[in-house]
Order: structure tokens, then C-alpha cells, then sequence
């Protein structure tokens, strides 16, 4: 579903700064000091942020990072942060793959994929944020042993993104195709709510970035330079 722009959501983006890492203006060092001073974990896809502000306050000794292309929905999701004052969460409104540079000199300790856009045409494969390209650079900035954690109400995604993750060597740490009691280490998004309210299966797996894993990445981006 389609988030219809919202004028006061845009504005409330573009004047409230100071929970944010700017991709036009980025503070580097800002941005590598956030991370390197507690456990940092991304989510790509926020929503309005109930994911993970809920988290955020459950988790205060780790910092979040939340990154989101619609300014409409990082409006919203920065909203949320900032009325529960979280000092752990900062919002990137951009592109992921614009900050994956930036990430060269730090390391993430998570990954969290929860109802990403299934994009089900093949013709938009490469939008999946389990695609070969996606897969490739989570491997590089994540820590090894790292975990991501996927969340989808799509099982179509859902299967494909097993094969993708066994395809570039990720060990499989769980996988249900009925989720329904949370793990401790996670929360519910506003799309999982409504979901469970309509019996709609919740497909979940949990995915550790292995040492494998990221002698597997190095290899399929030497093999597309060489191409």
C-alpha cells in the first residue's frame, strides 16, 4: 500500500534536524561515534516507527538506526521518535544503498527486514531488499555473527528470500511460516498488528552473517567488477 503524501509530515521532516543523519549534508564522524558507542541495529523500512521506537525504549543500552526513501513516512516515523524523546534512534531519509560508504569503517550488530515492499514482478526484482545487490552489501556491513531478523505476510518474498539468503551463505537461525508470539528481541510494526487482527500467517527467519558469508559477498563483487 501506497502512503499518500502528507504536507505536514514533509515539513515536519525537513525542520526538525537534530534526531537525524543527513545524506546531503552527512556528518561522518557523528554519524561513526553513534555507532561505535553502543550496539547499533537498522532497520530498513521503518513505517511510523512503532517497530522501533517500542524497541528503542526496551532496549536503551543499544542505539538504532531507522532508514527510509518516502519523506512522507520518515516525517511520521522522526514524529514518533522525537514525542518519546529517544536519544538511541536516528532517522536517515534517503536511499540505503547511499549509505553503505559510509559504513566502511564501522560495523552493525543487525538487520531488521520487517513486511518490506515485495515488489512481485520480475521485472522489479532488483527493488527487493533481498535481491542479489541488497544481499551482497548487508554482508559487508554487518559484523560477523551478525543477525538479521525478516518479517512478511507475502510468502512468495517470503520463499524467495530463503533461497536468496542460502544462495550468499547465510546460516538459517529460525524460520516459521507461522509466527505468532514475539521473541524478546522484537516488537510489533503497525502492519503486523493489523495482519494478526485479520488471521493473515505472519512468515518470519532469523539469519546470522558468518564469516562465509562475507568471503561469499567479496566474491560476487569481484566477479561483477570483472564483468
Amino acid at each position: 500500500m501506497r502512503t499518500k503524501f502528507k504536507f505536514w509530515a514533509v515539513e515536519y521532516l525537513k525542520n526538525n534536524p537534530s534526531k537525524q543523519f543527513l545524506l546531503d549534508n552527512f556528518d561522518e564522524e557523528k554519524f561513526i561515534n553513534f555507532i561505535k558507542e553502543k550496539e547499533t541495529y537498522l532497520e530498513i523500512g521503518p513505517g511510523k516507527g512503532r517497530f522501533i521506537t517500542n524497541l528503542a525504549l526496551k532496549y536503551p543500552n543499544y542505539n538504532f538506526i531507522v532508514i527510509e526513501l518516502n519523506s512522507t513516512i520518515s516525517g511520521m516515523c522522526l514524529k514518533s521518535i522525537d514525542e518519546l524523546k529517544l536519544n538511541n534512534v536516528k532517522l536517515i531519509c534517503g536511499n540505503f544503498l547511499k549509505l553503505v560508504p559510509y559504513l566502511n569503517e564501522v560495523k552493525l550488530s543487525g538487520l531488521f527486514l520487517n513486511f518490506s515492499d515485495p515488489w512481485p514482478k520480475k521485472r522489479h526484482e532488483k527493488r527487493r531488499l533481498t535481491s542479489d545487490i541488497f544481499l551482497r552489501e548487508y554482508s559487508k556491513i554487518l559484523k560477523e555473527g551478525a543477525l538479521i531478523y525478516l518479517k512478511s505476510d507475502n510468502l512468495d518474498f517470503f520463499n524467495y528470500s530463503v533461497e536468496q539468503f542460502k544462495k550468499f551463505k547465510y546460516q538459517i537461525i529460525s524460520l516459521t511460516n507461522d509466527y505468532q508470539m514475539l521473541d524478546e528481541f522484537d516488537e510489533e510494526t503497525e502492519f503486523e498488528n493489523k495482519f494478526k487482527s485479520q488471521n493473515v500467517k505472519i512468515n518470519r527467519m532469523i539469519l546470522k552473517n558468518t564469516k562465509e558469508t562475507i568471503e561469499w559477498g567479496e566474491k560476487y563483487e569481484l566477479w561483477n567488477i570483472s564483468q
